[in-house]
């Protein structure tokens, strides 16, 4: 069974749960050890005297590069409202236990790029011709889309709005794979009215 833990309180976790509509189990951790017990979250001072993370070990206050953006971990501690140092004290991390005879046995754990597995977008992006292409902050959360697509103008129920789409079409070359071409209708879009 897949659980979440996260370092906050478990209203704020059920709240945001709710709101992208997750239905696995979340935990808290904020008043326990469990994420500095894997690794996961360390301490200031722990920072300030560099510590162990990804199966290596990480310089006094290292900064994290990141592949999305040049100043990757600032423009992120920014998006939550928070500073470098205290954002990176708390890291990602996948850890796996099997229960065997009433015994819970820690059989596996992997951080940092070990978790680019589990964001299925990744495997596709990373195939396509120009990879994740990545400029900027490029993912949202999907109740984002909308509200950023009706701020643009008329988009259907996915999200995706007119401009995306000529975006797309005019963009990117069109494939006749076995009769199939790109089309309007593969953008799931109405088609154009007149006024």
């Amino acid at each position: 069974m897949l659980w979440a833990v996260s370092r906050a309180p478990l209203a704020k976790l059920q709240e945001y749960k709710r709101r992208l509509g997750w239905t696995f189990p979340w935990a808290s951790s904020v008043d326990g050890e469990f994420n500095s017990d894997f690794s996961a979250s360390f301490t200031e001072e722990e920072q300030r005297k560099g510590i162990d993370y990804n199966y290596e070990r990480e310089e006094p206050v290292a900064p994290i590069s990141s592949r999305s953006t040049s100043d990757g971990a600032s423009k992120f501690a920014a998006m939550c409202g928070t500073d470098v140092n205290t954002y990176i004290r708390e890291r990602p991390g996948m850890s796996a236990f099997a229960l065997e005879d009433g015994v819970v046995y820690h059989t596996y754990s992997t951080y940092a790029r070990g978790l680019d597995g589990l964001w299925g977008m990744y495997q596709w992006l990373d195939r396509a011709p120009k990879g994740r292409n990545e400029e900027d902050v490029w993912w949202r959360r999907h109740d984002e889309y909308n509200r950023e697509s009706q701020q643009k103008g008329a988009s259907n129920d996915k999200g995706i709005t007119e401009g995306d789409a000529e975006h797309w079409l005019q963009n990117f070359p069109r494939y006749n794979c076995a009769g199939a071409t790109q089309s309007r209708q593969h953008f799931l879009l109405p088609a154009p009215h007149s006024n």
